[in-house]
């Protein structure tokens, strides 16, 4: 079951639990309503690691404006 949220597959966000900029990849569930989404973050070692985290979590990147 999909909610509709205005996180987009593909954009970045910021986890606001790490404080990490991390690559949204797809919804996977619904939990008490709250959309699931898979996403994917960068080590400082060059590896990437996914975790599903809530909707609720991610927070949009605010484009600085020079």
């Amino acid at each position: 079951m999909k909610v509709s949220t205005s996180i987009q597959r593909g954009a970045n966000y910021l986890y606001v639990k790490f404080g990490e900029v991390v690559t949204a990849i797809e919804q996977v569930a619904v939990v008490k309503g709250l959309p699931m989404w898979e996403v994917e973050r960068q080590l400082k070692s060059g590896l990437r690691k996914r975790l599903i985290v809530s909707a609720r979590a991610l927070m949009p990147i605010q484009e600085a404006t020079a």
